[in-house]
């Protein structure tokens, strides 16, 4: 039987939990090309829609990039890197090595509707979908690390993507299996970040 509303204190803990332990791995710490079953995967794009959305506009657009299409995904990255530096330190092969573990690429874009609701606030709601699939991923025992995407570089990534829409670039995750499964990372206490009135 699935958990309702309202839940159970040890519930709320575990979520809890999973909220306040959750990591980013590097994608040069991601081994095995490991992505989540498809019920995982369900279960963790539908978290993508349970969000705060002023105005139940649904702007977050997600293309999902695995198996044979991530190398290209990575030579494209590539070639709009060194397009902006020619001097980048790193070869092709160099390059591609530090995403050897990646099983899954999700670009993130914000469909902007025009109205009332403010564009930034459109994208605040992408930014809430993506940390709820980052906090999913961890809860089933995945690493996932966000990029942001440089707005001035979507062109080639539209193009790439088969995109010809207005949508706006919010940047990508990264998906696999960690290289350190004890990862843990110290958490400033929230004392310092909340001011009574």
């Amino acid at each position: 039987m699935s958990p309702r509303y309202p839940y159970s204190a040890s519930q709320a803990d575990t979520a809890s939990h999973i909220i306040n332990a959750r990591v980013s791995v590097l994608q040069t710490k991601m081994v095995g090309q490991v992505v989540p079953s498809d019920a995982e995967l369900e279960n963790i794009f539908q978290s993508a829609l349970a969000v705060a959305d002023h105005g139940q506009l649904n702007p977050a657009r997600f293309v999902v990039i695995k198996g044979d299409k991530i190398a290209a995904y990575i030579d494209k990255m590539y070639e709009v890197k060194t397009a902006a530096n020619p001097n980048f330190a790193l070869s092709q092969a160099e390059y591609a090595k530090n995403f050897a573990g990646v099983g899954m690429f999700i670009v993130a874009f914000a469909a902007i509707q025009p109205g009332k609701i403010q564009p930034y606030e459109q994208e605040w709601s992408v930014a809430a979908s993506i940390q709820n699939m980052l906090n999913l991923f961890y809860a089933y025992g995945f690493a996932a690390k966000w990029n942001s995407m440089h707005k001035g570089k979507e062109a080639e990534f539209k193009s790439f993507l088969q995109l010809d829409n207005e949508w706006v670039p919010m940047g990508y995750l990264m998906v696999g299996k960690s290289a350190d499964t004890a990862k843990a990372k110290a958490r400033a206490t929230y004392k310092d970040h909340f001011i009574n009135f």
